[in-house]
């Protein structure tokens, strides 16, 4: 079993209001969303790193969009 750590984050209120209304739309609570935003991220640093790119596609065009990371 991995050891967990707490932090405590402060939002403004039009993040706190979004990662509320993510959250409930996915169905998850606020701190796995979160972890999930952060592997997310690890994965586009990663890509970034290794000269790749995350491209959305869409399911019924196939039209495809490329992820630029921050």
């Amino acid at each position: 079993m991995c050891e967990k750590k707490a932090y405590t984050i402060r939002f403004p209120e039009r993040e706190t209001r979004e990662l509320e209304r993510m959250a409930k739309e996915a169905g998850l609570t606020k701190a796995e969303l979160i972890r999930r935003a952060i592997n997310f991220y690890a994965l586009v640093i990663d890509a970034k790193k290794k000269g790749k790119r995350i491209v959305l596609e869409d399911e019924k065009t196939g039209i495809r969009e490329i992820v630029v990371p921050i």
